[in-house]
Protein backbone atom coordinates (compact mmCIF):
# COMPACT_ATOMS: atom_id res chain seq x y z
CA UNK A 1 0.00 0.00 0.00
CA UNK A 2 2.37 2.62 1.24
CA UNK A 3 4.61 1.51 -2.58
CA UNK A 4 1.48 2.44 -4.40
CA UNK A 5 0.82 5.46 -2.57
CA UNK A 6 4.39 6.78 -3.27
CA UNK A 7 4.16 5.62 -7.14
CA UNK A 8 0.46 7.72 -7.20
CA UNK A 9 2.54 11.13 -5.87
CA UNK A 10 5.51 10.94 -7.78
CA UNK A 11 3.25 10.59 -10.90
CA UNK A 12 1.52 14.07 -9.37
CA UNK A 13 4.32 15.59 -9.03
CA UNK A 14 5.67 14.29 -12.55
CA UNK A 15 2.26 16.13 -14.15
CA UNK A 16 2.89 19.45 -12.01
CA UNK A 17 6.18 20.10 -12.95
CA UNK A 18 5.58 18.96 -16.78
CA UNK A 19 2.31 21.20 -17.41
CA UNK A 20 2.01 23.40 -14.70
CA UNK A 21 0.35 24.04 -12.32
CA UNK A 22 -2.23 25.91 -13.72
CA UNK A 23 -2.84 23.53 -16.23
CA UNK A 24 -3.35 20.41 -13.06
CA UNK A 25 -5.64 23.02 -10.99
CA UNK A 26 -7.89 22.97 -14.67
CA UNK A 27 -7.66 19.17 -14.28
CA UNK A 28 -9.10 19.33 -10.84
CA UNK A 29 -11.80 21.29 -11.72
CA UNK A 30 -12.97 19.72 -15.01
CA UNK A 31 -12.92 23.64 -16.89
CA UNK A 32 -10.69 24.55 -19.27
CA UNK A 33 -9.01 27.71 -19.30
CA UNK A 34 -10.77 30.57 -21.56
CA UNK A 35 -9.59 31.13 -24.78
CA UNK A 36 -9.01 34.59 -25.02
CA UNK A 37 -8.62 35.03 -28.95
CA UNK A 38 -11.57 32.79 -29.11
CA UNK A 39 -13.44 35.54 -26.99
CA UNK A 40 -11.81 38.50 -28.92
CA UNK A 41 -13.33 36.96 -31.94
CA UNK A 42 -16.72 36.17 -31.04
CA UNK A 43 -17.16 39.85 -29.49
CA UNK A 44 -15.69 41.50 -32.65
CA UNK A 45 -18.17 39.31 -34.88
CA UNK A 46 -20.97 40.50 -31.97
CA UNK A 47 -20.12 44.25 -32.60
CA UNK A 48 -20.50 44.17 -36.59
CA UNK A 49 -23.70 41.95 -36.34
CA UNK A 50 -25.13 44.49 -34.46
CA UNK A 51 -23.41 47.72 -36.54
CA UNK A 52 -25.02 46.06 -39.70
CA UNK A 53 -28.85 46.01 -38.34
CA UNK A 54 -28.17 49.67 -37.59
CA UNK A 55 -26.83 50.79 -40.73
CA UNK A 56 -29.51 49.16 -42.48
CA UNK A 57 -32.31 50.67 -40.66
CA UNK A 58 -30.91 54.30 -40.65
CA UNK A 59 -30.77 53.30 -44.58
CA UNK A 60 -34.62 52.22 -44.80
CA UNK A 61 -35.92 55.19 -42.36
CA UNK A 62 -35.32 57.42 -45.59
CA UNK A 63 -35.90 55.25 -48.23
CA UNK A 64 -39.48 52.96 -47.97
CA UNK A 65 -39.25 52.60 -51.90
CA UNK A 66 -35.90 50.89 -52.27
CA UNK A 67 -37.06 49.02 -49.15
CA UNK A 68 -40.40 47.75 -50.80
CA UNK A 69 -38.70 47.02 -53.89
CA UNK A 70 -35.62 44.72 -52.61
CA UNK A 71 -36.68 43.68 -49.39
CA UNK A 72 -40.39 43.57 -49.15
CA UNK A 73 -40.61 42.44 -52.36
CA UNK A 74 -36.83 41.08 -53.11
CA UNK A 75 -35.56 38.89 -50.18
CA UNK A 76 -38.16 38.30 -47.85
CA UNK A 77 -40.60 36.65 -49.80
CA UNK A 78 -37.98 33.89 -49.94
CA UNK A 79 -36.75 33.59 -47.06
CA UNK A 80 -40.35 33.55 -45.21
CA UNK A 81 -41.60 30.93 -48.09
CA UNK A 82 -38.50 28.64 -46.75
CA UNK A 83 -39.49 29.21 -43.13
CA UNK A 84 -43.15 28.48 -43.66
CA UNK A 85 -42.05 25.59 -45.67
CA UNK A 86 -39.88 24.01 -42.69
CA UNK A 87 -42.78 25.03 -40.25
CA UNK A 88 -45.28 23.62 -42.52
CA UNK A 89 -44.34 20.15 -42.09
CA UNK A 90 -45.12 19.83 -38.06
CA UNK A 91 -48.56 20.59 -36.40
CA UNK A 92 -46.66 22.19 -33.24
CA UNK A 93 -44.74 25.52 -32.31
CA UNK A 94 -41.32 24.89 -33.07
CA UNK A 95 -41.26 28.57 -31.57
CA UNK A 96 -42.00 27.03 -28.25
CA UNK A 97 -39.02 24.70 -28.00
CA UNK A 98 -36.49 27.38 -29.59
CA UNK A 99 -37.93 29.34 -25.94
CA UNK A 100 -37.50 26.04 -23.96
CA UNK A 101 -34.26 25.62 -25.23
CA UNK A 102 -33.53 28.96 -24.60
CA UNK A 103 -34.00 29.00 -20.71
CA UNK A 104 -32.65 25.42 -20.42
CA UNK A 105 -29.35 26.69 -21.75
CA UNK A 106 -29.64 29.83 -19.86
CA UNK A 107 -29.91 27.29 -16.90
CA UNK A 108 -26.72 25.52 -17.70
CA UNK A 109 -24.65 28.52 -17.84
CA UNK A 110 -25.98 29.82 -14.41
CA UNK A 111 -25.18 26.48 -13.44
CA UNK A 112 -21.60 26.70 -14.39
CA UNK A 113 -21.15 29.85 -13.30
CA UNK A 114 -21.91 28.63 -9.69
CA UNK A 115 -20.29 25.81 -10.24
CA UNK A 116 -17.10 27.83 -11.46
CA UNK A 117 -17.16 30.23 -8.02
CA UNK A 118 -16.07 27.29 -5.83
CA UNK A 119 -13.88 25.95 -8.62
CA UNK A 120 -12.40 28.79 -8.47
CA UNK A 121 -12.11 29.40 -12.58
CA UNK A 122 -15.53 31.85 -11.95
CA UNK A 123 -13.28 34.68 -14.04
CA UNK A 124 -12.53 32.49 -17.06
CA UNK A 125 -16.32 31.17 -16.99
CA UNK A 126 -18.08 34.53 -16.86
CA UNK A 127 -15.53 35.73 -19.70
CA UNK A 128 -16.91 32.71 -21.63
CA UNK A 129 -20.33 33.33 -20.61
CA UNK A 130 -20.80 37.23 -22.05
CA UNK A 131 -18.64 36.12 -25.07
CA UNK A 132 -21.38 33.78 -25.60
CA UNK A 133 -24.51 35.63 -24.93
CA UNK A 134 -23.05 38.47 -26.75
CA UNK A 135 -22.74 36.38 -29.52
CA UNK A 136 -26.35 35.15 -29.08
CA UNK A 137 -27.90 38.39 -28.87
CA UNK A 138 -25.98 39.62 -31.80
CA UNK A 139 -27.40 36.69 -34.01
CA UNK A 140 -30.82 37.06 -32.90
CA UNK A 141 -30.71 40.85 -34.09
CA UNK A 142 -29.23 40.81 -37.15
CA UNK A 143 -31.78 38.07 -37.97
CA UNK A 144 -34.44 40.04 -36.70
CA UNK A 145 -33.81 42.69 -39.10
CA UNK A 146 -32.64 41.18 -42.01
CA UNK A 147 -35.13 38.08 -41.62
CA UNK A 148 -38.44 40.21 -40.95
CA UNK A 149 -38.08 44.16 -39.20
CA UNK A 150 -36.97 45.73 -42.04
CA UNK A 151 -40.84 45.53 -43.16
CA UNK A 152 -41.15 48.19 -40.40
CA UNK A 153 -40.06 50.80 -42.85
CA UNK A 154 -41.83 49.45 -46.72
CA UNK A 155 -44.59 51.98 -48.33
CA UNK A 156 -47.67 52.40 -46.22
CA UNK A 157 -50.62 49.24 -46.56
CA UNK A 158 -52.96 52.54 -47.23
CA UNK A 159 -50.99 53.47 -50.48
CA UNK A 160 -50.88 49.94 -51.48
CA UNK A 161 -54.75 49.57 -51.32
CA UNK A 162 -55.35 52.71 -52.19
CA UNK A 163 -57.47 54.24 -49.20
CA UNK A 164 -57.38 57.41 -48.02
CA UNK A 165 -56.69 57.63 -44.85
CA UNK A 166 -57.27 61.18 -42.99
CA UNK A 167 -58.66 62.76 -39.88
CA UNK A 168 -62.22 61.71 -39.79
CA UNK A 169 -65.45 63.21 -38.29
CA UNK A 170 -67.39 61.93 -35.20
CA UNK A 171 -70.18 61.53 -38.11
CA UNK A 172 -68.25 59.46 -40.45
CA UNK A 173 -66.99 57.25 -36.91
CA UNK A 174 -70.30 56.61 -36.18
CA UNK A 175 -71.86 55.43 -39.37
CA UNK A 176 -68.68 53.18 -39.53
CA UNK A 177 -69.34 51.88 -36.63
CA UNK A 178 -72.96 51.50 -37.47
CA UNK A 179 -72.35 49.62 -40.88
CA UNK A 180 -70.01 47.50 -38.57
CA UNK A 181 -73.29 46.60 -36.08
CA UNK A 182 -75.24 45.57 -39.15
CA UNK A 183 -72.79 43.31 -41.20
CA UNK A 184 -72.26 41.57 -37.67
CA UNK A 185 -75.55 41.05 -36.92
CA UNK A 186 -76.18 39.67 -40.41
CA UNK A 187 -73.04 37.64 -39.79
CA UNK A 188 -73.35 36.08 -36.38
CA UNK A 189 -76.70 34.79 -37.62
CA UNK A 190 -75.74 32.49 -40.00
CA UNK A 191 -73.50 30.91 -37.22
CA UNK A 192 -75.57 27.94 -36.01
CA UNK A 193 -74.29 28.34 -32.07
CA UNK A 194 -72.01 29.92 -29.93
CA UNK A 195 -69.08 28.24 -31.11
CA UNK A 196 -67.37 26.17 -27.88
CA UNK A 197 -63.51 25.69 -28.20
CA UNK A 198 -62.60 22.16 -28.58
CA UNK A 199 -59.86 20.61 -29.75
CA UNK A 200 -60.74 19.98 -33.26
CA UNK A 201 -62.36 23.55 -34.10
CA UNK A 202 -59.02 25.03 -32.93
CA UNK A 203 -57.38 22.78 -35.42
CA UNK A 204 -59.40 24.31 -38.08
CA UNK A 205 -58.29 27.83 -37.21
CA UNK A 206 -54.70 26.88 -37.32
CA UNK A 207 -55.09 24.52 -40.60
CA UNK A 208 -57.38 26.91 -42.95
CA UNK A 209 -56.78 30.37 -41.31
CA UNK A 210 -54.47 31.14 -45.07
CA UNK A 211 -57.56 30.16 -46.95
CA UNK A 212 -58.77 34.04 -46.67
CA UNK A 213 -55.59 35.40 -47.98
CA UNK A 214 -55.70 33.45 -52.04
CA UNK A 215 -58.68 35.53 -52.77
CA UNK A 216 -56.94 38.82 -51.83
CA UNK A 217 -53.82 37.96 -53.48
CA UNK A 218 -55.54 37.93 -56.35
CA UNK A 219 -56.63 41.51 -56.20
CA UNK A 220 -53.26 42.93 -54.25
CA UNK A 221 -49.82 42.16 -55.01
CA UNK A 222 -49.27 42.74 -51.18
CA UNK A 223 -50.65 39.51 -50.33
CA UNK A 224 -49.96 35.87 -51.36
CA UNK A 225 -51.80 32.88 -51.66
CA UNK A 226 -49.36 29.92 -50.26
CA UNK A 227 -50.29 27.98 -47.27
CA UNK A 228 -49.52 29.17 -43.85
CA UNK A 229 -49.77 27.30 -40.76
CA UNK A 230 -50.95 28.68 -37.65
CA UNK A 231 -49.69 26.85 -34.69
CA UNK A 232 -51.32 27.19 -30.85
CA UNK A 233 -49.05 28.26 -28.25
CA UNK A 234 -50.08 25.24 -26.01
CA UNK A 235 -47.20 25.43 -23.35
CA UNK A 236 -47.02 29.53 -23.34
CA UNK A 237 -50.52 30.59 -23.98
CA UNK A 238 -50.97 31.34 -20.03
CA UNK A 239 -48.04 33.45 -20.35
CA UNK A 240 -49.77 35.73 -23.14
CA UNK A 241 -53.48 35.35 -21.43
CA UNK A 242 -52.02 37.03 -17.61
CA UNK A 243 -50.05 39.64 -20.20
CA UNK A 244 -53.00 40.63 -22.02
CA UNK A 245 -52.02 39.56 -25.27
CA UNK A 246 -54.01 37.26 -28.20
CA UNK A 247 -50.74 36.25 -30.53
CA UNK A 248 -46.63 36.68 -31.93
CA UNK A 249 -45.00 35.94 -35.13
CA UNK A 250 -41.80 34.90 -34.36
CA UNK A 251 -39.28 36.15 -36.99
CA UNK A 252 -36.57 33.12 -36.32
CA UNK A 253 -39.04 30.31 -37.09
CA UNK A 254 -41.31 32.17 -39.51
CA UNK A 255 -44.19 30.88 -37.03
CA UNK A 256 -47.82 32.57 -36.38
CA UNK A 257 -48.35 31.53 -33.28
CA UNK A 258 -51.36 32.31 -30.92
CA UNK A 259 -52.55 32.44 -27.44
CA UNK A 260 -55.33 29.26 -27.17
CA UNK A 261 -57.22 30.48 -24.08
CA UNK A 262 -59.32 32.85 -25.19
CA UNK A 263 -62.99 32.39 -26.67
CA UNK A 264 -62.79 30.48 -29.64
CA UNK A 265 -64.64 33.44 -31.87
CA UNK A 266 -61.94 36.05 -30.76
CA UNK A 267 -59.17 33.32 -32.67
CA UNK A 268 -59.58 33.53 -35.98
CA UNK A 269 -58.94 37.15 -36.70
CA UNK A 270 -56.00 36.52 -33.78
CA UNK A 271 -55.28 33.96 -36.56
CA UNK A 272 -55.44 36.29 -39.76
CA UNK A 273 -53.40 39.07 -38.07
CA UNK A 274 -50.52 37.06 -37.51
CA UNK A 275 -50.42 35.55 -40.85
CA UNK A 276 -50.30 38.99 -42.23
CA UNK A 277 -46.91 39.74 -40.26
CA UNK A 278 -45.82 36.72 -41.99
CA UNK A 279 -46.56 38.11 -45.20
CA UNK A 280 -44.24 41.06 -44.07
CA UNK A 281 -47.13 43.64 -42.68
CA UNK A 282 -45.51 44.82 -39.32
CA UNK A 283 -47.13 47.18 -38.12
CA UNK A 284 -49.64 46.72 -35.89
CA UNK A 285 -52.58 48.27 -37.33
CA UNK A 286 -51.88 47.56 -40.65
CA UNK A 287 -51.64 43.35 -39.20
CA UNK A 288 -55.56 44.09 -37.90
CA UNK A 289 -56.51 45.85 -41.25
CA UNK A 290 -55.03 42.74 -43.47
CA UNK A 291 -56.82 40.38 -40.87
CA UNK A 292 -59.55 41.62 -40.97
CA UNK A 293 -59.56 41.46 -44.82
CA UNK A 294 -58.62 37.93 -45.05
CA UNK A 295 -61.72 37.12 -42.39
CA UNK A 296 -64.13 38.98 -44.77
CA UNK A 297 -62.63 36.99 -47.60
CA UNK A 298 -62.62 33.49 -45.73
CA UNK A 299 -65.10 30.59 -46.54
CA UNK A 300 -66.09 30.05 -43.18
CA UNK A 301 -68.48 31.92 -41.63
CA UNK A 302 -66.70 31.83 -37.89
CA UNK A 303 -63.85 33.59 -39.86
CA UNK A 304 -66.19 36.55 -40.99
CA UNK A 305 -67.83 36.81 -37.78
CA UNK A 306 -64.53 37.23 -35.92
CA UNK A 307 -62.90 40.07 -38.54
CA UNK A 308 -66.41 41.84 -37.53
CA UNK A 309 -66.26 41.26 -33.71
CA UNK A 310 -63.12 42.59 -33.61
CA UNK A 311 -63.61 45.52 -36.14
CA UNK A 312 -66.74 46.27 -33.99
CA UNK A 313 -64.34 46.32 -30.74
CA UNK A 314 -61.77 48.59 -31.59
CA UNK A 315 -64.29 51.01 -33.38
CA UNK A 316 -66.34 51.04 -30.58
CA UNK A 317 -63.95 51.68 -28.47
CA UNK A 318 -62.89 55.01 -30.77
CA UNK A 319 -66.75 55.92 -30.85
CA UNK A 320 -67.13 55.71 -26.92
CA UNK A 321 -63.87 57.98 -26.51
CA UNK A 322 -65.44 60.82 -28.56
CA UNK A 323 -69.27 60.54 -27.77
CA UNK A 324 -70.60 57.76 -25.61
CA UNK A 325 -74.27 58.82 -25.90
CA UNK A 326 -73.93 57.48 -29.95
CA UNK A 327 -71.98 54.63 -28.80
CA UNK A 328 -74.56 53.89 -26.45
CA UNK A 329 -77.32 53.99 -28.97
CA UNK A 330 -75.79 52.12 -31.93
CA UNK A 331 -74.71 49.22 -29.69
CA UNK A 332 -78.14 48.62 -28.51
CA UNK A 333 -79.09 47.50 -32.16
CA UNK A 334 -76.24 44.72 -31.38
CA UNK A 335 -78.10 41.15 -31.24
CA UNK A 336 -77.98 39.25 -28.11
CA UNK A 337 -75.89 36.47 -29.39
CA UNK A 338 -73.40 39.24 -30.04
CA UNK A 339 -73.62 40.85 -26.80
CA UNK A 340 -73.20 37.61 -24.99
CA UNK A 341 -70.10 37.05 -26.90
CA UNK A 342 -68.64 40.53 -26.25
CA UNK A 343 -69.61 39.66 -22.58
CA UNK A 344 -67.79 36.05 -22.45
CA UNK A 345 -64.72 38.07 -23.71
CA UNK A 346 -64.11 40.50 -21.80
CA UNK A 347 -64.84 38.24 -19.03
CA UNK A 348 -62.48 35.96 -19.95
CA UNK A 349 -60.02 39.04 -20.32
CA UNK A 350 -61.02 40.55 -16.46
CA UNK A 351 -60.54 37.03 -14.86
CA UNK A 352 -57.36 36.09 -15.98
CA UNK A 353 -55.18 38.95 -16.80
CA UNK A 354 -52.77 40.11 -14.54
CA UNK A 355 -52.57 44.00 -13.81
CA UNK A 356 -48.39 43.65 -13.50
CA UNK A 357 -48.05 41.00 -16.03
CA UNK A 358 -50.07 43.19 -18.40
CA UNK A 359 -48.02 45.93 -17.36
CA UNK A 360 -44.22 44.79 -17.96
CA UNK A 361 -45.76 43.54 -21.22
CA UNK A 362 -47.60 46.71 -22.26
CA UNK A 363 -43.85 48.41 -21.60
CA UNK A 364 -41.72 45.84 -23.40
CA UNK A 365 -44.18 46.31 -26.01
CA UNK A 366 -44.30 50.03 -26.41
CA UNK A 367 -40.53 50.35 -26.46
CA UNK A 368 -40.44 47.85 -28.81
CA UNK A 369 -42.94 49.59 -31.62
CA UNK A 370 -41.66 52.93 -31.07
CA UNK A 371 -37.88 51.77 -31.22
CA UNK A 372 -39.26 49.79 -34.97
CA UNK A 373 -40.81 53.05 -36.76
CA UNK A 374 -44.41 52.78 -35.03
CA UNK A 375 -43.69 56.17 -32.87
CA UNK A 376 -47.48 55.47 -31.69
CA UNK A 377 -46.11 53.11 -29.60
CA UNK A 378 -49.52 50.85 -27.97
CA UNK A 379 -51.70 53.89 -29.56
CA UNK A 380 -50.47 52.23 -33.08
CA UNK A 381 -52.98 49.30 -33.03
CA UNK A 382 -55.90 52.20 -32.47
CA UNK A 383 -54.79 53.30 -36.28
CA UNK A 384 -56.70 49.95 -37.34
CA UNK A 385 -60.07 52.14 -37.31
CA UNK A 386 -58.95 54.82 -39.23
CA UNK A 387 -58.11 52.41 -41.88
CA UNK A 388 -61.25 50.71 -41.17
CA UNK A 389 -63.04 54.24 -41.65
CA UNK A 390 -61.53 54.66 -45.25
CA UNK A 391 -62.69 51.21 -46.23
CA UNK A 392 -65.91 52.46 -45.81
CA UNK A 393 -65.61 55.90 -46.76
CA UNK A 394 -64.66 54.13 -50.32
CA UNK A 395 -67.87 52.75 -51.20
CA UNK A 396 -70.36 53.16 -47.96
CA UNK A 397 -69.90 49.55 -46.85
CA UNK A 398 -67.84 46.95 -44.97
Amino acid sequence: MRRQTYIREKKKYWTIKNRGYKAYRTERSGTKPVNKKKALLMVLISVLLVLLPQIAKTVAVSNPDLVEKYFSRGLYPITSRIQSAIANLVPFSIYEIVIVCLILYALYRFFRLIQSFFRRSFTDEIIRFLAQVLLIVSIGLFLFQFAWSLNNYRTPIKDQLGLDVRQASVSELADTYKALVDSANASRSRLDAVQASDPQKLRNVFNTAWEGYPPLSQQYSLFHGHRVRVKGLYLFSWVQTISGYAGVYNFFTGEPNINIQPPLVSLPHSASHEIAHQMGITLEDEANYAGFLACMNHPDDLFRYSGYLSALTYTGNALYAQSPDTYSELSAMLSNEIQADQQEIREFWDQHQKKTASQIADKMNETYLKSNNQPEGMHSYGKFVDLLIADYLKDGQI
